[in-house]
């Protein structure tokens, strides 16, 4: 009995660990004939005859250093009211490009011609009181000279007169004031320009000193960028320099309008501003990057045509003993058409041109 259990307990371990084995061979594939043997794999050899190549070279290229920023709006225009009033209508949205003139917001004038309708009636009493002074004047006047009336009654005539004509010279300034403040109730553009912002909407009241739209003329950007202090000395004011706007893969010149004379004593930067020009594909808030020049290097530089990208991997197919053989590289920076190899060729090595550019980053 003793032996029976020994055997059944000695099952019931090695049974378990024969299993595992047993899966561990399967998945290796020792019971598939197709697999090829461990360190060995069948490739087939590729002929570089016939196929078109560029040898790698050292080239000297111009440096440059990058300062990120963004696209800022040279003249940003707030628009508020003069007058207190209930607005009746905005004929503009966010985005809309405006030109100078155009109507923008219209306010309720209903208060504002009530105003000057009741000036309008003043006017007219103040020179009705002033015609009948000055013909009191002139009667006063001739009694005066007869010595018909004393100098003190022709004086309080005189002054009367004096003071309506005064009366009538308010009012008409008052008039005035009234017709201007009317003029209030439509806001129109400054000058051409896109909205950026709009804040109010019909019914709401607009008050003096509250934003109702913000506008930027469209034909005055820049771009606003942190320079090191270090390189804002390499930088001069009216030069151009190359700006890259990533958002629309655009590249180009800006002349520089501004250094600001003060850095910032925590990251050690300047502000500097360059003026772009007019584009229908640039808007304030853009992301780009200025390029300045710092001298020129040597690099190791290939036609971006010869990239090969899986993912996130780099390749190229290199030219050896008359084959073709993939190869990873590391890319680095690229210049213009072309593209520096931070490792993985060498010199006097040759690669494969493909018809037109790398697929990939």
């Amino acid at each position: 009995m003793s032996a029976l259990r020994f055997v059944r307990k000695s099952l019931r371990i090695l049974f378990p660990v024969v299993l595992i084995a047993l899966m561990v061979l399967w998945l290796s594939g020792a019971f598939r004939k197709d697999v090829i043997a461990g360190g060995k794999i069948e490739a087939k050899e590729r002929s570089a005859e016939g196929i078109s190549s560029v040898e790698v070279s050292l080239t000297r290229l111009p440096v440059t250093m990058e300062a990120v920023g963004a696209v800022q709006a040279r003249c940003r225009i707030a628009i508020s009211p003069k007058v207190s009033a209930h607005i009746v209508a905005i004929p503009v949205r966010a985005g809309q490009q405006v030109k100078k003139g155009d109507l923008l917001v219209r306010c309720d004038e209903r208060d504002l011609k009530a105003r000057l309708m009741q000036a309008r009636e003043v006017i007219r009493r103040a020179e009705a009181e002033r015609d009948l002074a000055a013909s009191d004047h002139r009667r006063d006047r001739g009694l005066f000279e007869k010595a018909v009336i004393p100098c003190a009654e022709f004086d309080k005539t005189d002054a009367r007169f004096k003071a309506a004509a005064a009366d009538v010279e308010r009012s008409k300034e008052a008039v005035l004031e009234a017709e201007v403040m009317l003029g209030y109730t439509e806001i129109r553009s400054p000058a051409d320009a896109t909205v950026v912002d709009r804040f109010a909407e019909a019914g709401d009241l607009a008050m003096p000193g509250k934003t109702l739209l913000t506008l930027y003329a469209r034909d005055e950007l820049w771009l606003e960028v942190d320079v090191r202090e270090n390189d804002a000395g390499r930088l001069r004011i009216g030069e151009h320099y190359t700006v890259e706007i990533d958002a629309r893969g655009e590249r180009m010149l800006g002349s520089l309008v501004e250094i600001v004379p003060s850095a910032d004593s925590a990251s050690r930067t300047v502000a500097v501003r360059i003026g772009l020009p007019e584009s229908k594909n640039l808007y304030p808030g853009m992301f780009g990057r200025l390029l300045i020049p710092a001298g020129e290097a040597e690099y190791l530089v290939i036609p971006r045509n010869a990239l090969i990208y899986a993912g996130q991997l780099a390749m190229v197919d290199v030219v050896s003993a008359g084959v073709l053989r993939r190869r990873a590289v590391q890319p680095g920076r690229k210049f213009g058409e072309r593209v520096e190899i931070l490792s993985g060729l060498a010199p006097g090595e040759r690669v494969v041109l493909r018809e037109g550019k790398g697929v990939g980053p």
